[in-house]
């Protein structure tokens, strides 16, 4: 069986392409520019995402056609769930 490894924040921020600082603010669940960027939508299209809607672009970035949908998952995943997949995006790339 496999050792999980776990990131500290400092590798995981490195690993999503964004600074130290950026990553801790996602955590607490404000994006920053930057971390807009690396997502390709708004500021607001990742805070409304936390905060469980979802813009078109939001929609798109996660692959999905329907906002509702998109809206749906973030109400479901709940606020912290929503930023771990935007941190996901973020790793992903």
């Amino acid at each position: 069986m496999e050792a999980v490894r776990i990131m500290d924040h400092a590798e995981t921020a490195v690993a999503a392409g964004v600074n130290l600082g950026d990553l801790d603010l996602l955590l607490r669940g404000q994006a920053t520019a930057n971390v807009a960027d690396r997502l390709g939508v708004t500021i607001g299209d990742a805070e409304d995402f936390i905060r469980g809607s979802a813009s078109s672009a939001m929609t798109r970035r996660l692959g999905l056609i329907a906002a509702s949908a998109a809206a749906e998952l973030a109400q479901a995943a709940g606020r912290q769930g929503a930023i771990g997949i935007l941190i996901g995006l973020l790793l992903a790339g």
